[in-house]
């Protein structure tokens, strides 16, 4: 049988036989004499992959005079930031009033959420995102967070982003008419309004 290959072998073209024979070097031990050898290896050895590194943690990242192109999207330097678990109306949204009118809430978000911010710096949270441009991320101003500050003013719906916390607030906006939510007659299952009568 030894003979049947090599006869094989040699019948090939120089080039396929060579691209058929690996010729590998012997497995020797290089334990130095003052530690114990690994365990012998009666086969060749096989390069393992270095295991992948680490996922980079997430960290607060602090950006100055952030563009505000719309209630929950920032935009800083290359990078466009999505506030995390909620929905701004379009900047160019009308929202209905009562007796058919309507007014302009995109744009009152908008100016609500520069007014919130007057100036101050804003922080989101996201590892770095390397050649990554368009984030979505949780944010604050100051201790406030901006997702929730949204929701509890009525100047966003919340997303499937949204925490128990995020959606609680935005009922509540809903509930008593507040931000994109004025004018607008409120669900039958909100709380009755306290009115003060005993």
């Amino acid at each position: 049988m030894r003979r049947l290959c090599l006869l094989f072998l040699l019948s090939l073209p120089v080039s396929t036989a060579y691209a058929q024979v690996v010729i590998l070097p012997p497995v020797r031990n290089v334990t130095p004499p003052d530690m114990t050898p690994g365990p012998k290896v009666s086969g060749p050895l096989e390069r393992v992959a270095p295991p992948p590194a680490p996922p980079a943690k997430a960290r607060w990242w602090r950006f100055f005079l952030p563009e505000t192109t719309d209630a929950a999207t920032f935009k800083a330097g290359d990078k466009t930031i999505h506030v995390a678990g909620v929905e701004p109306p379009p900047v160019d949204a009308a929202c209905p009033l009562a007796g058919g009118a309507s007014w302009p809430c995109g744009r009152t978000a908008l100016y609500s959420l520069r007014m919130f911010l007057h100036g101050r710096a804003v922080e989101c949270f996201f590892p770095d995102s390397g050649d990554v441009t368009d984030i979505t991320a949780p944010c604050r101003v100051g201790t406030s967070d901006i997702g929730l500050w949204l929701l509890s003013e009525g100047w966003a719906r919340p997303n499937d982003l949204a925490t128990d916390e995020y959606r609680s607030a935005a009922t509540d906006a809903l509930c008593t008419g507040r931000g994109v939510w004025r004018g607008e007659t409120p669900p039958a299952d909100c709380p009755k309004k306290d009115t003060g009568g005993g």
